[in-house]
């Protein structure tokens, strides 16, 4: 019988027809053109990070190919099995030297995943994890395998980048990198309308920024990041565990909730 799929929130659930794991290209082509031949729809698998229905695999899901050993580095370039998910490849990377231009808050998407859905991350200096991306191994409608960058068939390559899966199957994906730097963060809690009034002076003077607000109070919690090299002091795992978790998403979610009743 095949597995009941779910997305992360799980606000979107299905029974596919049939659930096939691809290990490689070869076998990504053999599941869509085997589709193809009984009308069905190929959706491919990433961690379901989207609240929205356009993960959904309603035909045939295909989990893409996912193994670190397919992990290969070419100087700043780095080419990624689709499955692999971006925690992966930011552990491979930062052992190393290397890591990716900007990230989001979610590290458990795979990397096909984070690109077709334009995952990005802050900072008015940096942009998306697309942009990133120099090559891509794609598999149409037909079967039919391409090879994209910015020389051959680059029309096709700049769609498929963002393409939330609507030209094809990614297959591998090719990133350019940057020398592994870490994050100095500071957290304050300030007035919200203080805030919003200075956000424009704020993402100029800091590398990233980001404000979450507490529902139903006149105060922000404000986060800025400044690169650094990869030397020095790293925040233990229990500080990230009370900043992240207990003060963060915790307390958020004891306002959402107190908020409810």
């Amino acid at each position: 019988m095949t597995q009941r799929w779910r997305n992360w929130a799980g606000n979107q659930r299905t029974r596919p027809i049939r659930t096939v794991r691809a290990r490689d290209t070869g076998d990504v082509v053999d599941a869509v053109r085997r589709a193809a031949e009984q009308g069905l729809r190929v959706r491919p698998l990433g961690s379901g990070h989207s609240f929205t229905g356009i993960g959904v695999p309603d035909g045939v899901a295909l989990a893409v190919p996912a193994d670190p050993a397919g992990l290969r580095c070419d100087g700043a370039l780095v080419t990624v099995p689709a499955g692999v998910t971006l925690h992966t490849l930011n552990r491979w990377l930062w052992a190393r030297g290397r890591a990716l231009p900007n990230l989001g808050d979610i590290d458990a998407q795979t990397v096909a995943g984070a690109i077709s859905t334009g995952t990005h991350g802050a900072g008015a200096g940096y942009r998306g994890i697309a942009d990133a991306v120099r090559g891509l191994l794609l598999v149409d409608g037909t079967g039919t395998v391409h090879t994209l960058d910015t020389t051959r068939e680059p029309d096709l390559f700049d769609l498929a980048r963002v393409g939330l899966g609507a030209l094809g199957v990614i297959v591998e994906v090719t990133l350019e990198t940057v020398p592994a730097f870490h994050l100095h963060a500071c957290e304050t809690a300030r007035p919200l309308a203080e805030v919003l009034d200075g956000l424009d002076a704020l993402a100029a003077a800091h590398d990233h920024v980001e404000f979450y607000w507490f529902p139903h109070t006149i105060t922000a919690v404000l986060k800025t990041n400044h690169r650094t090299g990869a030397t020095g002091p790293r925040r233990s795992r229990a500080a990230a565990l009370v900043g992240d978790e207990l003060l963060g998403n915790g307390a958020l979610a004891l306002v959402i909730h107190g908020a409810a009743d």
